[in-house]
């Protein structure tokens, strides 16, 4: 695999009630799982978070991630996302139904985690992110698709030990071939090295990690 494709996923087109969304997600939590996303958000915040910091995860869909971070003690997830606010998110977390480019308060957050999210941005896209992210973060955490050969033929031979729904078939492999390499979302995000350290990580499971702190 070479450049990024990125292309629409069903699951963002389908209703959040519709049997194949509700799957699909299913689907994710697995996937999730597998990957150790939560642990690894939760091993990579505690020590770095500082007391009294804000928390936004971005595409916080249907909010098992931000949920788990704060059951962990890690303080208040605000959650921004396109689908309505979860029935089990807290009240006393925000949740802002919106699009990442039309939120207005980046600034408020100096966290921000993102968890399979920002492959489904193009480079543009990504550019436009990471102004607001410079604008105001001190600490950026994201897992995304590791995008390479052994990633798509662990997740072909995922799917079917899954009972992976079909929307999850189409969308992993189309998330995978928008999925990142070694620096390639620090620059697309036009992080200044300058203003940031960071430092990437691809994982034998299929993801490609991103952990970026702002220069004191």
């Amino acid at each position: 695999m070479n450049a990024r494709f990125v292309q629409p996923e069903i699951l963002d087109r389908l209703p959040d009630d519709a049997p194949a969304a509700q799957r699909s997600r299913r689907d994710l939590r697995m996937i999730n799982r597998l990957l150790g996303n939560e642990r690894w958000f939760r091993r990579v915040l505690a020590p770095r978070l500082r007391r009294g910091e804000r928390l936004l995860e971005v595409g916080a869909g249907d909010g098992m991630l931000g949920l788990g971070l704060m059951e962990a003690g890690l303080g208040t997830v605000a959650g921004l996302d396109l689908v309505r606010r979860p029935a089990s998110w807290p009240e006393r977390a925000p949740w802002f139904q919106t699009s990442v480019f039309q939120f207005m308060s980046w600034t408020d957050y100096p966290v921000v985690i993102g968890n399979l999210i920002f492959h489904h941005f193009d480079a543009d896209e990504l550019a436009v992110l990471g102004a607001q992210l410079n604008r105001g973060a001190r600490l950026i955490v994201v897992s995304e698709p590791l995008r390479s050969p052994h990633a798509a033929r662990l997740f072909s031979l995922l799917c079917p030990l899954m009972r992976a729904d079909p929307v999850t078939r189409h969308d992993g492999r189309v998330s995978i071939e928008a999925g990142f390499r070694g620096g390639e979302l620090p620059a697309l995000l036009r992080l200044d090295p300058k203003v940031w350290t960071w430092r990437v990580d691809e994982t034998l499971r299929g993801a490609c990690r991103l952990i970026a702190e702002r220069r004191s």
